[in-house]
């Protein structure tokens, strides 16, 4: 009788290994579908991966209807195809589950991103900043670009300075900075560029990591104060 319950439990553990694993796989082939699909050269190869990735997250989602990566993934699709209408109806599911969840209000924000709705995606990247990812890379240069696409160029310079010091490597960042500084200061741009990046990573008593994260709490502090 205990060997019976002993091999029932076993087989319950061995199959739910497998449905973890075979959930992680469907994943993993949707996102590298959509990735197939972002960088294919051709618009009929790049429809026939988002195709095959719609159909992988509608089974995960059939399965389980609260599936948040599906419904992202759907969301996701659709973006990409430019189903405003599929891709927000996904996505207002996924968010529905849990408003508060900065990650969720961030994928709000890309969703109005993609569709070129810059100052209702800057609203929901607010909300995530403030909800918990304040230091997030991708959340502070998506607002960054969303306040250049307005035309609000000076805050679109304080969240590229942001980034910065949280990424000190972003060269479409440091690019971002020094035309800014160019277009202010044309007659000495270089002096001024050569100036700023001593100033920000080289001649301070903090390693460059606290120095970073210094100055990024410095200018999200100041940001703060003028939204």
């Amino acid at each position: 009788m205990k060997n019976n319950r002993f091999k029932f439990i076993f087989t319950i553990l061995i199959l739910s290994l497998f449905n973890l694993s075979s959930l992680a796989d469907s994943y993993s082939q949707a996102e590298t579908l959509i990735k197939k699909a972002q960088t294919a050269s051709i618009k009929e190869e790049s429809y026939d991966y988002l195709n095959n990735a719609r159909d992988l997250y509608l089974k995960l989602y059939k399965q389980n209807p609260s599936d948040i990566k599906a419904l992202l993934g759907l969301s996701k699709v659709n973006q990409l195809a430019g189903d405003r209408r599929e891709a927000k109806l996904y996505v207002l599911k996924a968010y529905n589950t849990n408003p508060n969840n900065p990650k969720l209000q961030k994928e709000m924000g890309d969703f109005f991103f993609s569709f070129q709705e810059y100052s209702t995606a800057i609203e929901y990247y607010n909300l995530a900043l403030a909800s918990g990812l304040l230091k997030d890379f991708e959340t502070n240069l998506k607002t960054a670009k969303c306040y250049e696409k307005l035309g609000d160029l000076k805050n679109a310079e304080l969240y590229y300075q942001v980034c910065a010091h949280l990424n000190s490597d972003s060269k479409q960042v440091l690019k971002k900075i020094n035309h800014y500084t160019s277009a202010k200061h044309p007659d000495n741009s270089q002096e001024l560029e050569n100036a700023r990046y001593k100033y920000l990573f080289k001649d301070k008593p903090l390693s460059e990591s606290q120095q970073n994260q210094q100055e990024a709490e410095d200018l999200i502090d100041k940001i703060n104060g003028n939204l």
